[in-house]
C-alpha cells in the first residue's frame, strides 16, 4: 500500500502520530520528500517519547527512512538526532537516501535566522533552520547534493563550500544589511558532511526496487496545506516546499505506481505556531508541550475553522487540483479528548457524529479517530459514522 500523510492545516495537526499508526504491523518505508529537519513530528509510547525532524516517524516500530530528492537533509544535525532517538528506543535506524537531494548547510540556518531577526515585527514565520535559503541557494546555482559528498573528496566539498561563503553568501548579507556572514574551518565542515553521510544514509537510485522490498510505503509529509508554497493568498507567511499531493503523485507517477490513499491529519480545531494571518480565538487554552514559544515561531495560537466545510473542502479540492486519478481520502482526527469529541468551528461546535456525515457527504471515505497519545489507540471507520 501507498500512503501520503499530509497536514489539513498550518502544520503541527498530528502527523507523527498518524505515521506511527500506519507503521504498527507492516516492513515499512518512510519517505520523507518535503522541507528538511524543520519537521517536529511528536510520537509518544508508553515507555518513550521522541520528537522527530529527520528520521521517520514511524522509526519506534522500525520502519526505514527514505530521503526522497526533493527533500533537504541537514546532515549537521542527523548525528544528534540518531542518539536522541538512541536514548529512548533499541529500534535501530535506516535512512536511505536520493543522491540527487540537496543538503542544507549551516550558511543557510545562519542567513534564515539573521534575516528572520532583521524583519522585526514583519516575521515570516520561519522556523530558523534554514530551507528557505537552502531552497534559494540551491536553485541559484550552488547546491550541494548528497551525490556531491559521497563522490567527492573534503577537499573538492571545501571547494564548493568556500565559493558558497565567498560568492552567495555577500549577496544575502547585502541585501539585508547583515553585519557579518559565517566564516567556517570549510575542510572540517566538510569532513563532518562526509563522516555523518557514510555513517548514517546509504544512497540509492533505484527508488522503484526500494519501493518494491516494503510491504507499505508511507509519505511523511512537513507542514500542511495552509503553508504550501503556492498559496500566494497567504504568502509570504508560507514554507517553500509542497505540502500537498504534488510530490507524493509525482514520485510514484514516475514509477508508474499510483497512491492509495491520502490521509488528511487535521486536529478538531485550528493552530498555528508562526507568523501570519490567523482568527485567534483568546479564550482556548490547549496544552500543547511539543510547540513550546522560540525565537523564530513565538507562542501557538489556537482557533477554531471558519467552518466544517472550510476543512473538508480544502482536503477534497487538494485531491482533485493534484492527483490525476481516484484515490481513497481520509481524515485523521486528533486531540477529540480535548474537545469532547466536537470539531470546533465559528459556526459552533460540532458533534463528531453529525461532522462525519457532512464529511462523508463532501467525499472523505475513511475516519482515523485519536483520543489519546499513542498510535496504537486510533480507532478507524470506514465511512460509517462511529463514536
Amino acid at each position: 500500500m501507498f500512503y501520503a500523510v499530509i497536514g489539513s492545516n498550518f502544520g503541527d495537526e498530528g502527523k507523527g502520530l498518524a505515521v506511527d499508526h500506519l507503521t504498527l504491523k507492516g516492513h515499512d518505508l518512510v519517505v520523507r520528500h518535503n522541507g528538511g529537519a524543520q519537521s517536529a513530528h511528536t510520537v509518544e509510547k508508553a515507555d518513550g517519547k521522541f520528537v522527530f525532524h529527520e528520521l521517520s516517524s514511524g522509526s519506534f516500530n522500525g520502519a526505514d527512512t527514505y530521503w526522497a530528492s526533493t527533500f533537504f537533509p541537514d546532515l549537521y544535525k542527523l548525528n544528534e538526532e540518531i542518539e536522541g532517538f538512541s536514548a529512548v528506543s533499541d529500534k535501530r535506524v535506516k535512512i536511505y537516501a536520493s543522491p540527487d537531494a540537496s543538503v542544507t548547510l549551516l550558511y543557510d540556518a545562519y542567513l534564515n535566522q539573521k534575516i528572520e531577526e532583521s524583519r522585526g515585527d514583519e516575521k515570516h514565520g520561519s522556523c530558523g533552520m534554514g530551507i528557505w535559503e537552502a531552497t534559494r541557494r540551491s536553485g541559484n546555482g550552488f547546491a550541494i547534493t548528497l551525490g556531491d559528498i559521497a563522490s567527492l573528496s573534503a577537499e573538492k566539498i571545501a571547494s564548493k563550500l568556500t565559493k558558497i561563503e565567498d560568492e552567495y553568501v555577500p549577496l544575502r548579507i547585502e541585501k539585508y544589511s547583515i553585519s557579518e556572514g559565517l566564516n567556517l574551518d570549510t575542510i572540517r565542515y566538510a569532513e563532518l558532511l562526509k563522516e555523518a553521510l557514510e555513517k548514517n544514509v546509504e544512497l540509492t537510485a533505484d527508488e522503484a526496487s526500494l519501493f518494491a522490498s516494503y510491504d507499505n510505503v508511507i509519505f511523511e509529509t512537513g507542514q500542511g496545506l495552509l503553508l504550501d508554497v503556492a498559496r500566494k493568498d497567504l504568502w509570504p507567511h508560507t514554507t517553500c516546499s509542497r505540502t500537498n499531493l504534488t510530490n507524493p503523485v509525482s514520485i510514484l507517477s514516475r514509477h508508474d505506481i499510483r497512491l492509495d490513499e491520502a490521509v488528511y491529519v487535521a486536529r478538531t480545531y485550528l493552530t498555528r505556531h508562526g507568523a501570519g494571518p490567523f482568527n485567534e480565538d483568546k479564550e482556548m487554552c490547549f496544552e500543547d508541550r511539543t510547540n513550546q514559544p522560540n525565537p523564530w515561531q513565538d507562542s501557538i495560537r489556537f482557533g477554531r475553522y471558519p467552518s466544517a466545510a472550510s476543512l473538508t473542502g480544502r482536503i477534497v479540492n487538494d485531491v482533485k487540483d493534484n492527483c490525476p486519478y481516484d484515490v481513497k481520502a481520509s481524515l485523521f482526527l486528533t486531540h477529540l479528548n480535548m474537545t469532547g469529541d466536537k470539531i470546533l468551528t465559528e459556526e459552533g461546535d460540532i458533534e463528531l457524529k453529525e461532522f462525519e456525515s457532512q464529511a462523508v457527504t463532501s467525499g472523505i471515505d475513511k475516519f482515523y479517530l485519536s483520543r489519546s497519545r499513542y498510535g496504537s489507540e486510533v480507532l478507524i471507520s470506514d465511512g460509517n459514522p462511529v463514536i
